[in-house]
């Protein structure tokens, strides 16, 4: 994955987002990734980025809203990265990928992990948690299979999306001694044996 630190994505380019913002929410994530979401506090953002608690409401009005905009920047780092690693792939081979950076992603990334450690309810497997925009990356890894040639239809594509992403997330909070999540090759071998049926019918 690519350095996130002020990165610039195409949510921030549609948004206008100021520098400002970007200073806030490049603050927000590493509070988060230290503290979580629950023990995160605005004070704590507002001080780390030298700004008021005011400016900060002003542009996200509650920290769960500065949370959500945070998590939606690392999705769209997350998906340039997939676009570019499944580039001329055959949709076979982009469930491969999009399940083996699923899973670096979520072991990975500081944000991620740390929701996995002590908040795993957010990512929405055991609760109807609209935090984490688990729908999201759901249609993100859709997008991305049929701009790679699956012609199976949209709602079946839809719901082969959400599984992969949740066997992903699933295998990251419930580490099992069948699948080294660390070794990218087993990740692989993971998604072509048991993964790629699905997409290939």
């Amino acid at each position: 994955m690519q350095s996130r630190m002020g990165a610039e994505t195409s949510t921030d380019r549609a948004e206008s987002i100021t520098g400002l913002d970007r200073t806030i929410l490049d603050t927000a994530r590493t509070v988060f990734e230290t503290y979580g979401l629950r023990r995160a506090n605005i004070e704590d953002v507002a001080a780390r980025a030298g700004v008021s608690r005011s400016t900060i409401y002003r542009r996200f009005p509650t920290k769960d809203e500065l949370f959500e905009r945070v998590v939606r920047r690392e999705a769209e780092l997350f998906f340039t990265t997939l676009d570019n690693a499944t580039d001329g792939l055959d949709p076979q081979q982009a469930v491969i990928e999009a399940f083996t950076l699923g899973v670096r992603l979520i072991k990975d990334s500081p944000l991620y992990a740390r929701i996995a450690e002590s908040e795993p309810e957010l990512f929405g497997m055991f609760s109807r948690s609209h935090v984490f925009p688990i729908g999201q990356f759901a249609d993100g890894i859709a997008r991305t299979l049929r701009r790679c040639g699956a012609g199976i239809p949209d709602a079946d594509l839809a719901n082969i999306a959400d599984i992969l992403l949740r066997v992903a997330v699933g295998i990251i909070m419930f580490p099992t001694d069948r699948l080294d999540t660390s070794d990218d090759a087993a990740v692989r071998d993971y998604a072509a044996r048991y993964l790629v049926p699905i997409v290939s019918g």
